[in-house]
């Protein structure tokens, strides 16, 4: 019986004892900058769990080292066009001054302005910001009644309800939403919704463009990252609006789905979680 005891102890020791020696070098090796194998998520309820987490950060971290590389990648080209443009117009300024040469030179000087400030929204996409009391339907309608005043159709279909959300990080979501709509909607009707889903609330950005293929639906969320094959900003943006509104999404644990509508159009949703507030009155 002794003997078996002490087999039996020495086997469970050894059962425990390694998943803790694997997870301590894919830590160190994790901790060096290397990508270790993931952990298998056998063994002990206990065990099994802590190598999912740390599966799940080990993941992360990959995710987070790509975007950094695409980011650095990204900003390298996209500042390389207007510095281009930027050398011409002085050299052709020493040679034959012109106003004109000066406005090009604002005008490169303020995209490379825009991509800095967009980059730096990204990088702050990741900061957390308290919740407070807001009627997402009021917001809706404030955005809705700016986009009427640049001349674009939008209607807005929300009922009127208290949240608990943070106001500037859905106002900057919702904000790069109605930017990518505007940019791809092909002149068409918007649509702003608020409706309640499984879970919680959703806000839906709905426009009548040409949508996006399928295979793409998820690739545009990285950093630079364009449906529009050409690097133009003007006719395809920065590829920077949709991966700050994941960032910002995840940050606060909502989620962001793009989907392509059967009449023709996109329609991104943003899901805000598990939120409650009184029980909504007609309005929008």
């Amino acid at each position: 019986g002794a003997v078996l005891a002490l087999l039996a102890a020495w086997w469970l020791a050894a059962r425990t004892v390694a998943p803790l020696r694997r997870f301590d070098a894919a830590a160190t090796a994790l901790g060096q900058g290397e990508m270790p194998a993931l952990l298998p998520e056998a063994g002990p309820r206990e065990l099994a769990a802590v190598a999912g987490r740390f599966n799940q950060l080990a993941r992360q971290v990959q995710d987070l080292l790509e975007a950094r590389t695409t980011l650095l990648a990204g900003l390298s080209h996209d500042l390389r066009t207007p510095l281009a443009r930027m050398r011409l117009a002085l050299e052709m300024l020493q040679r034959r001054p012109d106003p004109a040469w000066i406005v090009r030179l604002e005008t490169d000087i303020g995209e490379m302005d825009r991509l800095v400030g967009e980059m730096l929204g990204l990088a702050r996409g990741l900061g957390q910001e308290p919740a407070t009391a807001l009627d997402p339907a009021a917001l809706l309608q404030e955005l809705a009644q700016r986009e009427r005043e640049a001349g674009i159709e939008v209607q807005v279909h929300a009922p009127s309800i208290c949240l608990r959300l943070p106001a500037l990080a859905l106002r900057r979501i919702l904000d790069n939403l109605l930017a990518n709509a505007r940019r791809y909607g092909a002149g068409g009707l918007l649509e702003l919704r608020l409706e309640q889903a499984a879970g919680g609330w959703r806000i839906g950005v709905l426009d009548r463009g040409p949508g996006i293929p399928p295979e793409q639906l998820e690739t545009v969320f990285r950093p630079f990252h364009r449906v529009d094959a050409s690097r133009n900003p003007v006719t395809g943006g920065t590829g920077l609006g949709l991966a700050i509104v994941r960032q910002l999404a995840q940050a606060h644990g909502w989620r962001v789905q793009l989907e392509n509508r059967e009449a023709g159009g996109l329609a991104a949703w943003l899901s805000l979680g598990p939120e409650t507030g009184p029980s909504p009155t007609p309005g929008g």
